[in-house]
């Protein structure tokens, strides 16, 4: 879901220092910081794999982007993109990319974060994007989401893996990424001055950025209506677009293995209580039948039919009634016999 994830797209070569947001497609700086952009197509020091902070080959392609995390007067450098489509809400997703240090810096830190925005940033400092910074903007943001770290991002030779899942707002369409914590806040060490508050320069590499959808994010004892299972007039049968959505409750059930579903079918206000009683239960165990189909033990589901007793519209139109012909769920914990 993110655009030219891997920075091989371009629209010039890079011959100048600093000029990312000139020559990467898509790709720009979100502050006054002056992000790099290293592609092998370049002949000078922002070439590959030999480059003026030293030498590394890309991750993958041929090609990559270079920016300080740890500056003296708290500098920084960032790198935002736009996204394929608008982050839905409630939705996880999994965001990843790959970072080297360079061989020219002077330390490592092991604070690299992200904040995804409504509209692109342009915010006039070279210094952190600090909580206040980026809530002085009229543009909304979600609060920072730092990278796990079990040590200090120190390896000048290797490519480093780093995840992070996020649970989307729904308004998410940019991803802007660098350290936005100062230098006090940061932590940091440095190789060449054994003092804790020595202020040298950390640059790293960063390559293959990406973001996947994950799914839904379910929470227990919470009721839920499925999406894009909505049935037509006097139906059970599945939608395509049903599926895809049952596919995501599946997955969710099987990475928890302590929790368990209950669906429940209704109807709308048409037909007879005994029909409609008779269609919700058809409903709901056409769902439950469908995720047992694709490996739900039958002793995590249960499925049970409220014909129209419980609407979600009482409206009395076409619109309300195929909203009220739906299926819903509820996932909840197994409880412990022995207690």
């Amino acid at each position: 879901m993110v655009k030219n994830g891997g920075f091989e797209d371009y629209l010039d070569c890079p011959i100048k220092m600093s000029n990312l947001n000139k020559d990467a497609k898509h790709w720009s700086a979100p502050s006054l910081g002056t992000t790099d952009y290293f592609n092998e197509c370049s002949k000078t020091k922002l070439g590959i794999p030999m480059n003026f902070k030293g030498k590394q080959e890309p991750f993958e392609g041929a090609a990559y982007a270079g920016l300080y995390l740890f500056a003296p007067d708290n500098y920084r450098e960032y790198i935002q993109i736009p996204l394929k489509e608008t982050l839905e809400r409630g939705h996880r997703y999994r965001l990843g990319l790959s970072i080297s240090l360079a061989e020219k810096s002077d330390g490592a830190v092991m604070d690299l974060g992200s904040v995804f925005a409504e509209k692109p940033l342009s915010i006039q400092t070279k210094r952190q994007l600090s909580h206040a910074a980026l809530t002085s903007q009229s543009i909304q943001t979600t609060p920072l989401k730092q990278f796990s770290a079990e040590g200090f991002y120190d390896d000048k030779e290797k490519w480093m893996q780093l995840n992070l899942d996020i649970v989307a707002k729904g308004f998410e369409n940019y991803l802007i990424l660098g350290n936005f914590m100062s230098n006090a806040a940061t932590h940091y060490i440095d190789f060449k001055n054994s003092s804790p508050r020595a202020e040298g320069y950390s640059y790293y590499y960063i390559d293959d950025i990406s973001l996947t959808y994950l799914g839904p994010e379910y929470k227990p004892n919470e009721v839920y209506v499925l999406d894009h299972v909505n049935f037509n007039f006097d139906r059970f049968d599945l939608q395509p677009k049903a599926k895809q959505s049952l596919k995501d409750v599946f997955d969710y059930l099987k990475k928890n293995p302590n929790l368990k579903v209950s669906i429940s079918g209704h109807t709308d206000d048409l037909g007879s209580d005994e029909y409609n009683d008779v269609l919700s239960r058809e409903r709901a165990s056409s769902v439950a039948k469908y995720l047992m189909g694709l490996g739900l033990d039958k002793n995590r589901i249960t499925s049970k039919g409220y014909g129209d007793k419980v609407p979600l519209d009482s409206a009395q139109t076409d619109q309300a009634r195929r909203k009220n012909r739906r299926v819903e769920f509820v996932m909840t914990e197994f409880e412990d016999d022995n207690e």
